[in-house]
């Protein structure tokens, strides 16, 4: 198994995407883009056409793929789970949670994509699910790998937000009150949470402690900067 989060370091993206922009979405020169993914996946040891990336539509869907999905931007996903090593999954993020997971004992790999919504809606027990239905994952095999995300500190919402989180039995604990109306949400905690209700065992659970935020030297953040690039968690099988 190989993995890694990327930084905004190490390409050829211009400002305000510098520089190692991998979002096609942004605004961003797709050329610089394709170069940029080149790089990312070289120091993975993968050439670029073994990429397979979700979506991301803020929700629950997690998507099985193969070899045959090589190039593909899935559809309709929030995460993508493979048992095969000639493919490389992807998701981006300037501020969302990107999680990875590995089977230790099957091989199986995951990438996934927590927003807020996709947080609430259960993506990341989601992921667990799918990954014991296609390939017998058992959740207390999972490593699990929660990369640089906004923090509390940075990320305050409001009340639509805060009541899509409360019905989950912990929704109070990582919700901090703020100013009238809004509440300091802790994304990180809350899909860690997540995992552990999933039979992921906590010693099994590694958190980057980055904030996107506060540390914008290093990654895109879009509530820091509105306009920006986007970072990637990936994965590979094998």
């Amino acid at each position: 198994m190989t993995h890694g989060f990327t930084t905004r370091w190490g390409g050829v993206s211009q400002p305000p995407y510098f520089s190692l922009n991998l979002g096609r979405g942004v605004g961003d020169a797709p050329a610089l883009v394709a170069e940029n993914r080149r790089r990312a996946l070289a120091a993975l040891g993968v050439e670029p056409e073994a990429h397979v990336e979700a979506s991301q539509v803020h929700g629950q869907t997690v998507a099985v793929v193969d070899r045959a999905d090589r190039g593909r931007n899935v559809e309709g996903a929030d995460g993508v789970i493979t048992a095969d090593p000639e493919v490389v999954l992807a998701i981006h993020a300037a501020d969302c949670v990107p999680i990875l997971l590995w089977d230790s004992r099957g091989g199986a790999v995951g990438a996934v994509h927590a927003g807020w919504r996709g947080t609430a809606a259960g993506v990341a027990p989601a992921a667990v699910e799918q990954m014991r239905r296609a390939f017998g994952t058992a959740p207390a095999d999972l490593r699990v790998a929660l990369g640089p995300s906004i923090g509390a500190c940075h990320y305050e919402v409001d009340a639509p937000v805060a009541e899509a989180l409360s019905p989950w039995p912990w929704g109070a604990a990582v919700l901090r009150p703020g100013r009238a109306g809004h509440w300091h949400l802790d994304l990180t905690e809350a899909n860690r949470r997540m995992l552990l209700d999933a039979g992921v065992p906590a010693e099994q659970i590694w958190s980057s402690g980055y904030c996107t935020a506060c540390h914008r030297h290093l990654f895109f953040s879009y509530r820091g900067e509105g306009l920006t690039g986007r970072m990637a968690g990936l994965i590979r099988a094998g």
